[in-house]
């Protein structure tokens, strides 16, 4: 045992042992007294009752009173006759009570005194009472001895308690310190195992407390580093994939450049615009992956407005126009003209991204149509086209991230209007089918005017 444990321990160890030792000598004190007081009162009780019973000439009565009291009684006049009584012979009628006792005008007293022939020290109470209109006093006499003897045996069955309470306290203590570290070493386990690099962790802690939050926050944690470092991996694969083939086209139209076309005009021209679409299109590789990867990491935060959609598709089309010059590819927007909530430039790359994927996926002519439909408080975006569509067995990898239906794109576009919507709280649906085109919509809240 060490550490926590240890500690927790010995201050539960101490805690209890301090307050079963108060209550221990608490009892040792005041036992005995509180005993007396029981025991005076019930010979008060009994004196009341057996003082009755001969008021009434209920002798019966009186002798099962003094059976059950276990006392030694007797009752006499003030003029010194006995008229009930256990023990009427020998001094202070047997019972060894000075007569000064009996000769006072208090109606209840309790004395304490010592037998003058054997030297026993009795408790008595002595109660004045009427009897056959004569005044006469009532006295019920125990040893103290049974008072003091009955007083230790109390205590030392609570020593014996108490003994045993310890016992019970010490195995307590090492079970409840086990059941309360329990959680900790897991945790302690499971930080080790993700310092380590084991990010398979799972806790399994279920104490409602602090300790059960913490441990669904290194759960949270150990998954969230896992997803990270597979993206990572997937990152650096992918992205060295794809950067493999246009760094090998550039360097190879470089050395054509200097071994063959060096003189040739034309074809310098060609080969150096071919190198310089890798490029473009490694650096917007690069931007997606950037991008991506502050979506996923949650750097990226919303600054949500009020704007106009159809002002956005607008702006969005025209910035398409020179992609679709010498295309016979037709855009055409339908009611649009509505405002909606949301981080306008977000809004403004799904309408990009998507775009861009229905004018990839037209060969040579069709129609892509951007409209909007109305829905409680929400508004529809719909972005359908006429092209080659995608097969229904891959539409559920299209926002894989690196996933390219079209090995002219980064595989990113998706992924990325994925994040945005995900980041917007909006719905989002694709379908389509091979050879009439794709419709993709997604919502967005409408502002109230």
């Amino acid at each position: 045992m060490r550490g926590i444990r240890k500690k927790l321990f010995i201050t539960y160890l101490i805690i209890t042992g301090i307050i079963f030792l108060l209550f221990y000598l608490s009892q040792v004190v005041f036992i005995g007294k509180i005993y007396t007081y029981y025991k005076i009162n019930q010979l008060k009780n009994y004196s009341l009752k057996i003082a009755n019973a001969l008021a009434k000439n209920d002798d019966k009565t009186a002798n099962e009173l003094m059976e059950e009291s276990n006392s030694k009684v007797i009752a006499v006049t003030d003029t010194g006759n006995l008229i009930f009584g256990t023990h009427g012979n020998g001094q202070g009628y047997g019972i060894g009570l000075p007569k000064t006792y009996l000769n006072t005008d208090e109606k209840l007293s309790v004395v304490e005194f010592t037998h003058p022939s054997i030297g026993v020290k009795s408790l008595a109470v002595i109660r004045a009472f009427l009897y056959n209109k004569q005044n006469a006093k009532l006295v019920l006499t125990i040893p103290l001895s049974t008072i003091t003897d009955t007083t230790v045996i109390f205590k030392s069955e609570f020593l014996l308690m108490l003994l045993i309470c310890i016992v019970v306290i010490i195995i307590m203590s090492i079970v409840m310190s086990k059941k309360l570290t329990k959680p900790i070493d897991d945790l302690k386990y499971a930080a080790q195992n993700i310092a380590s690099g084991n990010l398979d962790v799972k806790l399994d802690v279920n104490t409602n407390d602090e300790l059960e939050d913490l441990a669904m926050s290194m759960n949270s944690m150990a998954e969230n580093l896992s997803k990270a470092e597979k993206f990572k991996r997937d990152l650096i694969a992918n992205i060295t994939h794809d950067l493999k083939t246009p760094l090998g086209l550039i360097k190879g139209y470089c050395e054509m450049l200097l071994d063959f076309y060096g003189e040739d005009k034309e074809k310098r021209n060609e080969y150096l615009n071919a190198a310089l679409n890798e490029v473009d299109r490694m650096s917007k590789m690069i931007d997606d992956v950037l991008s991506l990867s502050k979506f996923q990491s949650g750097l990226v935060k919303l600054k949500i407005s009020s704007f106009n959609l159809k002002s956005l598709v607008d702006d969005v089309v025209l910035s398409f126009e020179p992609l679709l010059h010498g295309k016979n590819i037709n855009i055409v927007t339908e009611n649009l003209d509505v405002i909606v909530n949301g981080d306008a430039e977000l809004i403004r790359r799904v309408i990009m991204n998507l775009l861009s994927n229905s004018i990839k996926s037209i060969s040579e002519s069709g129609l892509i149509t951007i409209s909007s439909i109305l829905e409680n408080n929400h508004v529809k975006v719909i972005v359908s086209d006429t092209g080659k569509g995608i097969e229904r067995e891959k539409l559920q990898n299209v926002f894989k991230k690196f996933y390219k239906g079209d090995k002219s794109g980064t595989g990113l576009g998706l992924a990325i209007v994925k994040e945005i919507l995900d980041l917007h709280g909006s719905e989002y649906y694709i379908e389509s089918e091979i050879n009439k085109g794709t419709l993709f919509y997604f919502t967005l809240n409408k502002a109230d005017i």
